[in-house]
């Protein structure tokens, strides 16, 4: 894991992926924030790496890439999942106000921009924005040239749709 840049409070990191097997074990423990960015030929790479996340206690996920909608969902369902064992484990009722946000963004600034400066959880400080790369072509540039813009006063423009430059 890499530390790409500082937004405010938060710092910004960069974690490859594809190819990086010791990927998980830089994640923190406890009270980040993922921003993900897969594309449909990374969906494999997704289930597994969703699983990590939330043993490593993800707070919150802003999703990017063309399959943001269904690495949301992979989020989804994951915590559903485990409310539901919890449930059936201990025969107590799951408290939901400690539920994983998350959200899923097609214009990849917007994104970026949401995880990094507006992305919270109520209970916990979350200072650290975590981006998981799992493209081919690597997004490391386009992020850095956004920290430097959001630290300039930039806003995303209202795009419905804008796709992620690649490094390569």
């Amino acid at each position: 894991m890499e530390l790409i840049g500082k937004i405010n409070r938060r710092k910004i990191y960069y974690v490859r992926v594809r190819n990086n097997p010791e990927w998980k074990d830089s994640l923190p423990k406890n009270e980040w924030v993922g921003f993900t960015i897969a594309n449909k030929e990374d969906e494999e790479l997704v289930p597994h790496a969703v699983k990590i996340c939330m043993d490593k206690n993800i707070t919150y996920t802003c999703s990017a890439g063309t399959l943001a909608q269904r690495t949301e969902q992979y989020f989804d369902e994951e915590f559903v999942g485990r409310a539901i064992d919890y449930e059936i484990r201990t025969k107590k009722k799951f408290n939901y106000e400690y539920t994983l946000m998350t959200t899923a963004h097609e214009n990849f600034s917007e994104g970026f921009w949401f995880a990094t400066t507006l992305a919270y959880d109520a209970y916990q400080e979350t200072d650290k924005v975590i981006c998981l790369d799992f493209t081919e072509r690597k997004v490391k540039k386009h992020l850095t040239g956004l920290i430097e813009k959001i630290n300039n006063g930039w806003l995303p423009n209202d795009e419905e749709v804008e796709l992620a430059e690649y490094d390569n």
